[in-house]
């Protein structure tokens, strides 16, 4: 599995999925390099805005609970403007909802894992 990220999330360890490639199609980074501060400072510098990675790499660094729980920080200067509000409030309703379905999807596989048994 690969997922395409902007390079702002990138972190050292994650592999690239997809070569890094110049406009005229050179590559300039292979596939399966893993990144580092030095290398993803490196692509900042050149203009890359966005990578392929292995893995499922954003979604695995935060589950959909720990996203509610950061909204009220992220949206602190934000309290006075009704649409950011309104954003906020949309977050928190998606990030709920998709937090009891993973939840829900966990316990059936652990239930069916059960079964089989």
């Amino acid at each position: 599995m690969m997922q395409k990220i902007p390079l702002a999330l990138a972190k050292p360890g994650m592999k690239l999925a997809k070569p890094i490639t110049k406009a005229n199609g050179m590559p300039i980074i292979a596939s399966g390099v893993e990144l580092s501060e030095s290398l993803i400072a490196r692509l900042d510098g050149m203009g890359i805005d966005k990578i392929f990675v292995l893995g499922d790499a954003v979604a695995a660094s935060q589950n959909p609970s720990e996203r509610v729980a950061r909204l009220d920080r992220l949206f602190r200067r934000l309290e006075d403007d009704p649409y950011m509000r309104e954003v906020k409030a949309w977050l928190r309703e998606y990030f709920t909802i998709k937090a009891a379905a993973d939840a829900a999807v966990a316990a059936n596989g652990a239930a069916g894992g059960q079964d089989k048994g």
